[in-house]
């Protein structure tokens, strides 16, 4: 993991580093905001430490234009005064923890490990809602959203809620009678009807990734099969 440390104190900033760096972490060290701002729009850090009183451009400023290029990314901030002020301001601007000096480099280490592990966990659930329909499709579970190429597709409301039922029953056969109760609440509609529903939803769809059965229904195929 890479680490990000802005502190002007340079026995402190020391100590962070060879403590950070015999944990395994890698860290670029800067003494000042300006370096830091040139440095974060080159590249990219998995944590930010920042001390608020720092030369040239406060860390609180950088925190404010890191929190807008890099908003999910952990970010503490340290500082040798417990000003409430300053330390509101600082969560308001994206910061995720707050260290008083002087502060056991083992706390900084622990907090570092926690807020890294939120924000894996976070990604863990992000990731876990995306159904991968085929090379190019992608379905949000969380937002009902299908993404073709990263690009939102548009269906009418019927044409989604079909799309949904596919979706959530990839893989097995979808008689007429399951599409007419889930979309029409069981009223008695045609089976051309039906047909002519399934049919503008496949013409909507770059891959064919939706089958009749001849006899028994329509089936969805899992991504492996498409």
């Amino acid at each position: 993991m890479k680490i990000l440390l802005l502190e002007d104190e340079y026995m402190l900033s020391r100590s962070i580093r060879t403590y950070l760096l015999n944990k395994g972490y890698f860290v670029d060290h800067f003494d000042n905001g300006i370096d830091v701002m040139e440095a974060v729009k080159s590249q990219e850090y998995d944590f930010y430490v920042l001390d608020i009183n720092t030369p040239l451009m406060s860390g609180l400023e950088c925190l404010k234009e890191i929190s807008q290029l890099h908003p999910n990314t952990p970010k503490i901030i340290i500082s040798a005064y417990h000003d409430i002020d300053s330390i509101t301001e600082a969560f308001d601007l994206g910061c995720s923890d707050y260290l008083k000096k002087p502060f056991n480099l083992k706390e900084l280490e622990l907090r570092i490990d926690r807020l890294t592990s939120q924000v894996l966990a976070k990604k863990e659930v992000e990731q876990s809602a995306v159904v991968k329909l085929s090379k190019d499709y992608t379905f949000d579970t969380q937002t009902n959203l299908l993404y073709y190429k990263s690009e939102v597709q548009k269906f009418t409301k019927r044409e989604y809620a079909l799309l949904v039922l596919f979706i959530s029953n990839r893989g097995q056969i979808i008689p007429d009678e399951s599409i007419r109760s889930f979309i029409w609440d069981g009223e008695n509609v045609e089976n051309s009807t039906i047909r002519s529903l399934v049919n503008r939803l496949r013409s909507k769809l770059h891959v064919d990734i939706i089958e009749n059965v001849r006899g028994f229904g329509y089936i969805m195929k899992k991504g492996d099969d498409v």
